[in-house]
């Protein structure tokens, strides 16, 4: 047989019969794509997404995806050669559920990198040049914002940093500087703030500037439950989380652009009921960028008006 073609003919071999041949069942299945408890690690958060169209797999926890064989050598700690001998046979044959999965060898073990951040220490004491960064350059009320705000100061490689710590729902920490730094604490994870009115539809926001942002705008009306995805990648969470909740209605104040526009259709496509905000803030990429854009709009009304007093 032609090697590219065996090779295609390996890769259309379904993901979740395979799992499903050695035991594994998923833990949440939707219409398009099912999460599992990733079984080549320990995994508390089934961040093991299987695509039924495509026929793909991605892990959120490790960054990592492909096909059936990918996810086989992963599983197995097996060779390509090995891996494919075995599919192979598989293909031709039943699936054995008697097949018990192997733990990975100790080489795939995941090793930190020396750039691995570590914390040093946290406090709810915003330093001065990171209150005017929120204040002055994102627009954002203090009064509003600091309860939901750290100052985590970390350490990487063998130098110190401070930034502003956005907390998320597994113990890690979004990170954003006075500068352009953008950065997590591990574990990376959506994070959920609960309002006077959890029953009602949820806001969803791409990023925690964003959310802050809500808060300046609305104040003590923000009533509302939100979810921060803390990135676009995790969108599965949040419907996982939705639908755990029994929550049908989302307000979504996502970004203008592709990325923001696909995390729209994911939750449609999972049932959730959005209504689109994005309209709201249009042509400006975010809602933070629309804050920033009319508090400078006010201030330049302002300004003939200052100067005219003093005359």
């Amino acid at each position: 047989m032609n090697t590219a073609y065996q090779i295609q003919e390996i890769k259309a071999i379904p993901i979740v019969d395979y799992l499903s041949s050695l035991g594994i069942k998923p833990i949440k299945q939707y219409g398009g794509y099912a999460l599992y408890h990733a079984p080549y690690r320990d995994d508390h958060n089934a961040s093991l997404k299987v695509d039924f169209a495509r026929n793909l797999w991605y892990d959120f926890g490790l960054c990592r995806g492909g096909s059936i064989i990918d996810l086989v050598m992963l599983l197995k700690g097996s060779s390509i050669r090995e891996t494919i001998a075995e599919l192979t046979g598989e293909a031709t044959s039943s699936f054995h559920s008697s097949a018990i999965p192997q733990p990975p060898k100790a080489e795939q073990k995941l090793i930190l990198p020396t750039t691995a951040r570590r914390i040093q220490s946290i406090s709810k004491d915003l330093p001065p040049h990171l209150q005017h960064y929120l204040q002055w350059e994102r627009g954002v009320d203090l009064s509003l914002a600091k309860p939901y705000l750290h100052a985590v100061s970390y350490e990487v490689g063998g130098r110190a940093y401070t930034a502003i710590g956005f907390s998320n729902q597994a113990g890690g920490y979004e990170l954003r500087d006075d500068k352009a730094f953008k950065g997590t604490i591990a574990p990376k994870d959506i994070s959920v703030i609960r309002g006077t009115n959890e029953q009602g539809a949820y806001n969803l926001f791409e990023g925690f500037i964003d959310f802050l942002s809500y808060l300046t705008m609305k104040g003590k009306e923000a009533q509302a439950s939100s979810i921060v995805l803390n990135s676009v990648s995790n969108i599965y969470k949040a419907v996982a989380y939705l639908r755990e909740h029994h929550i049908s209605e989302v307000r979504a104040f996502l970004d203008n652009d592709e990325a923001g526009r696909k995390a729209l259709l994911h939750l449609r496509e999972a049932g959730i009921e959005v209504k689109d905000m994005s309209g709201l803030y249009a042509p400006h990429k975010d809602l933070n960028e629309w804050l920033c854009a009319e508090s400078k709009s006010q201030k330049q009304v302002q300004a003939p008006h200052k100067r005219g007093l003093r005359k």
